[in-house]
């Protein structure tokens, strides 16, 4: 593990095997570096407001991308999506496009919603974020795949929860340990967005037992990286 720091973010990276890099940082400290001061948002507020290029200290968002926050309803939303976006911005300038200006740097989204570089779309990337902390990873090999899903530590979720999420195999396999619990939920939305499909795949197909993950009971040969960050959050990378 290692740090960089930009703005005032402290964005720390993992190398979970070579060639993959993963930045997370917290939503907090990029909305504080990111906005001008007479523009920074009430993170208290709960509708949407209307940004601008000129309300950032840098630009980093196209035109087109300003209108998609704005499309957006609710503000926690729209810093969801910056914070996202700055992350993973600066992270393929910092490792690929160093004379590329973040501005020029976008993301699409597949039919199922599957996020890829608009300039370079065989260059392997996935997001997350989860209340405080956004996350991005990326891969050097253009023909690797790889799904990313960090989510905050809650209570164990209730019984509804548990047969919505889980198969009853797998609930017969989990301990009765938030944590845990926690944890073979984000290795199983990786591995959904592993293979670009998200929640449009039934969760009932797929099944994480003992770190593995089977898809129709089949067992799927992938490379499963977790790990808890401040005790209270799991970051989980389904890779080929």
């Amino acid at each position: 593990m290692g740090s960089i720091f930009q703005n005032k973010i402290s964005i720390n990276t993992l190398s979970p095997q070579p060639g993959i890099m993963i930045w997370y940082a917290k939503i907090p400290e990029i909305t504080r570096s990111v906005f001008k001061k007479d523009a920074h948002p009430d993170l208290r507020a709960v509708l949407n407001e209307l940004f601008k290029r000129q309300d950032f200290i840098k630009p980093f968002l196209s035109h087109e991308e300003i209108n998609t926050i704005n499309g957006f309803k609710a503000l926690k939303k729209q810093i969801e999506w910056i914070s996202g976006r700055y992350l993973i911005k600066q992270m393929i300038q910092n490792i690929f496009f160093s004379n590329t200006c973040l501005d020029q740097i976008n993301l699409s989204y597949r039919k199922e919603g599957a996020p890829f570089l608009t300039t370079h779309p065989d260059l392997p990337v996935s997001l997350s974020h989860s209340n405080d902390y956004t996350a991005a990873a990326c891969c050097k090999d253009k023909g690797q795949t790889i799904g990313l899903d960090i989510e905050k530590i809650a209570k164990a979720p209730d019984c509804f929860f548990m047969k919505t999420a889980f198969t009853q195999n797998e609930i017969l396999n989990l301990k009765k340990d938030a944590a845990q619990i926690f944890r073979n939920w984000t290795i199983k939305e990786a591995y959904l967005k592993y293979i670009k499909k998200g929640f449009n795949e039934s969760l009932q197909k797929v099944e994480v037992i003992n770190n593995e993950i089977f898809h129709n009971k089949n067992k799927i040969n992938v490379n499963v990286f977790s790990t808890f960050i401040d005790t209270d959050y799991v970051l989980s990378l389904v890779s080929d």
